[in-house]
């Protein structure tokens, strides 16, 4: 747990629900949700879970950016208790394999918006 708190600590972190495609495995693409992101990582909501350690692609959809695809690693995942048997049952941290400052504003100006 002492990686989550550093890394809360150094990273601001986005409110901001943005379209994020994961895929684990050849066999396992999901859509999910951000509830929030920051330049090192990503919180998300996902039909299914996927085991702490796991590398995973990201495709993240950021409004008024181009695409980005980045890889990560599963840092957390727990049940969605705000939706424990809906379609978005569990949630995901995923730390980025590298920091995305250029994103930084992107996040400013949505956060703004809202």
């Amino acid at each position: 747990m002492r990686a989550m708190t550093d890394e809360r600590r150094s990273a601001k972190r986005h409110t901001l629900w943005i379209p994020v495609q994961v895929k684990a495995s050849e066999e396992v693409h999901m859509l999910a949700v951000s509830r929030n992101i920051s330049w090192k990582g990503v919180l998300v909501i996902v039909g299914a879970s996927v085991e702490v350690g796991e590398r995973v692609q990201l495709t993240l959809q950021v409004p008024g950016e181009d695409d980005l695809e980045i890889g990560g690693e599963i840092v957390r995942s727990e049940v969605n208790e705000d939706d424990p048997d809906g379609l978005w049952r569990h949630l995901l941290a995923i730390r980025f394999d590298r920091e995305v400052h250029s994103l930084e504003s992107a996040f400013e100006r949505l956060e703004n918006k809202s």
